[in-house]
């Protein structure tokens, strides 16, 4: 049988003869992981689900969804597309990556909105990574259609590799092509393989808590 080893700083149980090297979860060393035999394993997964409490009053069961999604961390980005020669961009937070190898990301798009008609037409879209102080292009790109509006007039701006208008002023920028869609009930979730990447500034990305306390 093999051996199970705890981490005492977060938790983390590792199968294997030794313990990692360092812990995937909290990064501490091996020096931090303890042996544990099946029988105290299961004591301590009993202890703490018999022993649970929330530490704080809980509200009816729909509020509390609403305020679990809300604690969920998202970045804030632009995402672009091209389509029967209109450009058009809007600002979405949910942007992920999929795999690494081959290097495949997710977004979510309502479908009500420009950008997702143009998705639908090319199947590509750019990613912009705003940076910290990007709040005027959060704002510029988060409110109002495309369908009347450039959003992109008087915007720093260039044109990648697939056509799309990519942000000058952000981290980074991505271009991808879809290879599959999830119909999500009000959005699309659209998968897609990266096609290019651009490194333009350092600096951290801008997140949606960030985007939302200081406006």
């Amino acid at each position: 049988m093999e051996k199970r080893w705890r981490c005492t700083v977060c938790g983390y149980i590792h199968i294997g003869e030794n313990p990692p090297e360092i812990c995937p979860i909290c990064g501490v060393d091996s020096s931090f992981f303890e042996l544990v035999s099946p029988v105290d394993e299961a004591k301590i997964s009993t202890e703490v689900k018999s022993n649970f409490k929330p530490i704080i009053p809980q509200p009816d069961r729909e509020v509390a969804i609403r305020q679990a999604l809300y604690r969920i961390s998202y970045g804030l980005y632009i995402i672009s597309a091209q389509a029967e020669g209109r450009d058009n961009g809007q600002c979405a937070n949910t942007c992920f990556q999929i795999t690494s190898e081959p290097a495949r990301l997710a977004i979510g798009i309502n479908k009500i909105n420009f950008t997702h008609e143009l998705i639908q037409k090319s199947g590509k879209f750019g990613v912009s990574v705003l940076n910290q102080t990007g709040h005027l292009h959060a704002r510029r790109f988060g409110y109002r259609t495309g369908r009347d509006f450039d959003k992109f007039e008087g915007v720093a701006v260039h044109r990648g590799e697939s056509g799309v208008l990519l942000l000058n002023d952000v981290l980074v920028t991505m271009e991808a092509t879809v290879i599959g869609q999830l119909d999500s009930g009000t959005h699309t979730l659209f998968l897609a393989d990266v096609t290019a990447g651009e490194i333009l500034q350092e600096g951290d990305p801008m997140t949606y808590a960030y985007f939302r306390s200081i406006k």
